[in-house]
């Protein structure tokens, strides 16, 4: 069995790379050697070496404890357009293997104990003419965590993704509620939270809050990891990604 995890989302900017680095960052916390890949990247930004790079790679790299060397095994494609990544990739005349993609994939999962693996987008994103972030999640065969939002609409998009999920037969395992806010929740969040659980029927694994930018370094990954295990199941995500026991 391949010992991972693929992190999707709702929709884009809900908060998938930081999630994605924050269990990241518990593990390594943990004592695990953890590989994470960003198989494709739009946005991308000139770095300091002056090569187009991934920020949200760099942000799951310093998470994971992985260096420069190995970015392009981490993310080997990064696209200049901040667009989906099919139409980005037309737009620069590039085109995407995606059997290379997953190749990449497959070789992190081999070399390290457990791998995430962040898509970009939600499910439904394509990544290259008529192949969908859902097409790789069923070609990994690994078990999925959905990051959603608390707020007004989240019942609409969190319960349409997973029905299209069991639809395909992408194994959705569990959700993972970004930016909820404790101190602030209204009636809203909560009963968004409740509706979330009986529709879905799936187990919600965390309710992380929302948290001022952090910044990639050693000390920042240490506290998110931390506040990872404060807020999420981290014992259950683990299981999910070993295949130890299944969550009850």
């Amino acid at each position: 069995m391949q010992k991972g995890l693929f992190i999707t989302a709702t929709d884009t900017d809900v908060g998938k790379t930081f999630i994605c680095g924050a269990i990241a960052a518990a593990i390594k916390g943990r004592g695990i050697r953890v590989g994470v890949v960003k198989p494709v990247a739009s946005g991308g930004v000139i770095g300091a070496n002056g090569k187009l790079v991934s920020e949200d790679a760099t942000f799951l790299m310093s998470a994971a404890g992985i260096g420069e060397e190995q970015r392009q095994q981490v993310n080997p494609v990064c696209l200049r357009p901040a667009l989906t990544p099919a139409v980005a990739a037309a737009e620069c005349g590039v085109t995407i293997d995606t059997a290379q993609l997953i190749s990449t994939c497959q070789a992190m999962i081999a070399k390290s104990e457990l791998t995430l693996v962040e898509g970009v987008g939600g499910i439904l994103a394509p990544i290259w003419r008529d192949y969908l972030v859902a097409d790789m999640m069923l070609e990994l065969k690994l078990p999925a965590l959905l990051v959603t939002r608390p707020d007004l609409g989240t019942i609409n998009h969190t319960v349409l993704t997973t029905e299209y999920a069991r639809q395909r037969g992408i194994n959705l395992a569990g959700i993972i509620i970004n930016r909820w806010d404790e101190d602030k929740v209204t009636v809203l969040e909560r009963s968004n939270l409740a509706y979330i659980e009986r529709l879905t029927g799936l187990p919600v694994l965390g309710k992380f809050p929302a948290v001022s930018m952090v910044q990639p370094g050693q000390a920042s990954m240490k506290r998110l990891g931390e506040l990872a295990e404060q807020h999420l199941a981290v014992d259950d995500i683990i299981s999910l990604m070993t295949g130890v026991e299944e969550i009850a």
